[in-house]
Formats: structure tokens, sequence, C-alpha cells
């Protein structure tokens, strides 16, 4: 099955998911801004998303990744009061500027893919 066409089979939102895991629990790399936000956060990643792992990218969630990648440090914090800083998201207002400026075509698309993977790094960023 080619893979983009895995998406009837519902196999194109857990890839996506597990493209967020793996980014929000890649612990192990030598230059991980991820992991010193955090730490300055309080946030803790749980054991189990620390082993390094990796994902393939389908060539029909490139852009999807490189748009979620490039908006990085747009997170999304509420703090509760009397509590940890607690990740929300990545800004909108930045996703669809950076969508638009990288000439992304189907921004909804886009957008769809990118909130799958955010919800993969969500999963381990809150544990």
């Amino acid at each position: 099955m080619e893979p983009c066409a895995a998406r009837r089979a519902g196999v194109h939102r857990k890839k996506l998911n597990d493209l967020g895991r793996t980014w929000a629990g890649a612990q192990g790399s030598t230059k991980n801004e991820l992991k010193s936000d955090l730490d300055a956060w309080g946030v803790t990643i749980p054991e189990r998303y620390k082993k390094p792992t990796s994902v393939v990218i389908w060539p029909c969630n490139v852009t999807a990744f490189n748009v979620f990648r490039d908006c990085a440090s747009q997170w999304r914090y509420l703090t509760p009061p009397m509590g940890s800083p607690v990740p929300m998201g990545i800004e909108r207002s930045q996703l669809e500027s950076t969508m638009r400026m990288l000439g992304v075509e189907d921004q909804r698309d886009t957008l769809r893919k990118i909130q799958h993977i955010e919800a993969g790094a969500l999963e381990v960023m809150r544990g």
C-alpha cells in the first residue's frame, strides 16, 4: 500500500502522533532546545518516551513536520495558580504565518496534520 494512501486505513493519524511523540521525547540529541525549555519550566518527560526512536516521515507529511519544527519555539503554556506550567499547544497565529511565509498551498490539510503531530508531542510533554 502506498504510504500516503494508508490515510484511509486510519494509519495516517497514528504516524503523525508517533512523529510528535518522537520529537518531544528525543532527549538524547546533542542540541535539544526542547529539553532545556522543558527543564526551565519544570516539565518532565516520562521515562518511556526518553528511549531513542526513529520515525519515518512520509512524503505527504514533510510539509506539516517542517512547519511544526519551524514553530517549535512558539508553544503556549498555561500556568495554574501554585502549579507548574502546562503546555497547551503551538500558537495558531504562528502556524498560519509560517505556512504563509513557506508558501504552503493546502493550509487546512497541513494544519490538521500539525494538530496530530502536536497531540503526540503534548502527550509526552504533559506526561
